[in-house]
């Protein structure tokens, strides 16, 4: 979403300075793509306090603080001719995330509009909301931008619970990844040889999710999500070439595991290599779009690398741990693609597998007419760059 705002912003001012909050080790990063980074910064005796202090609570039953992307609002403070904020967060609200990351919004936002200068949310998954200190913090939150969207349904009518409206007076927008540009990189330069392997059968991506795994116990194949992902990768590689996509990938020297830590385990747990694919390294959402791109049918359990597909008019199946899921894929009609995480096992997933693989051309071709009313429908989003 990031990129995709980034964009448009561009569009409208080639000039424009865009900064990004985000996690220390990812500022040579930020900046190597065109951000100006703003993180907040531990020292290596922070990061120990804070792990001894979660190991305590966890010994001693103590319910911790939530998870949440702190905050460098002194940073930001030093930014010059500030013209607007955007939170494109894209799920970051609801009982999931707990009741902190609104607070840490909240101070943005309570600073910008100090100084005349607004906050908007771009579309995005919202809810549940049935913890009372989530509720009361994202209800302050909301009412103190400048706008909102939600981008399914089901967070539409989240968001009119939560602020006591009717569902119909809030705002509904698709995905604005699907506006993410298509890139013109080689897939040749990301994985050699993968032109060849396009030729000799079709090409099938998995992009499995690490925080799926994480809800399911441990990193190993014990781990029933790795169980599922391996079955469904044996299955498939007697008769396709299958690709192992990671999309959240942390910077190099990142300990914490992510997406390319479970396609690599994925990849080591597979006793059979054959027809088999890893790809490695750090990657761009550019990178990550263009291998999507080379394959003909995909496998996710990350939001963002079904958009890329669908953006795409490639046809895929999600295997769904949020409502989210199924509500992207009620845009297409294609519900029935979706693997809940409690259906999640191997009949039904190849089930719905072998059903799209009989009917890629006429799927592909459904997706691609609904993608044209999509981008129609939520291209006045950008607007507000304009201004």
């Amino acid at each position: 979403m990031l990129k995709t705002v980034t964009h448009f912003i561009r569009k409208a001012d080639p000039t424009a300075e865009v900064h990004l909050i985000c996690h220390e080790s990812e500022k040579s990063i930020a900046t190597a793509q065109g951000f100006f980074p703003h993180f907040v910064q531990k020292s290596s005796t922070d990061v120990f306090i804070d792990k001894v202090e979660g190991k305590v609570k966890k010994v001693l039953a103590i319910t911790p603080k939530p998870y949440a992307d702190y905050t460098p609002i002194e940073s930001i403070k030093k930014i010059k001719n500030l013209k607007m904020a955007i939170d494109a967060s894209g799920f970051a609200y609801g009982d999931k995330r707990g009741y902190q990351q609104p607070l840490e919004t909240l101070l943005i936002i309570d600073y910008v509009k100090s100084i005349g200068v607004p906050y908007y949310f771009m579309p995005q998954a919202w809810g549940t909301f049935k913890d009372p200190k989530v509720a009361a913090n994202c209800k302050l939150m909301l009412g103190k931008s400048d706008g909102f969207y939600a981008r399914d349904d089901q967070s539409r009518e989240f968001l009119a619970k939560l602020l006591g409206e009717k569902v119909e007076s809030i705002p509904l927008m698709p995905d604005i990844a699907f506006h993410f540009p298509i890139p013109q990189n080689d897939p040749e330069s990301i994985y050699p040889g993968i032109n060849k392997l396009k030729k000799e059968k079709l090409i099938i991506g998995i992009s499995p999710n690490m925080r799926v795994l994480e809800r399911m116990g441990k990193a190993d194949a014990s781990n029933s999500y790795v169980k599922i992902l391996l079955d469904t990768i044996q299955l498939l590689q007697k008769n396709y070439h299958v690709l192992l996509i990671p999309n959240e990938i942390r910077p190099p020297g990142d300990t914490n595991k992510d997406d390319a830590f479970l396609c690599k385990l994925l990849y080591d747990l597979s006793e059979n290599k054959i027809n088999l694919h890893l790809i490695e390294g750090y990657r761009s959402a550019e990178e990550i779009k263009t291998i999507i791109k080379t394959c003909d049918f995909l496998i996710a359990s990350r939001f963002h690398s079904l958009i890329f597909a669908l953006s795409l008019g490639i046809p895929c199946v999600a295997i769904s741990w949020s409502h989210k899921y199924r509500e992207l894929f009620k845009l297409f009609g294609l519900e029935h693609l979706v693997v809940e995480d409690k259906d999640m096992e191997l009949p039904i997933i190849q089930n719905k597998v072998e059903a799209c693989l009989s009917d890629l051309e006429a799927l592909s071709s459904k997706i691609n007419e609904v993608l044209i009313q999509i981008k129609k429908r939520n291209i006045s989003v950008f607007d507000i760059f304009r201004q």
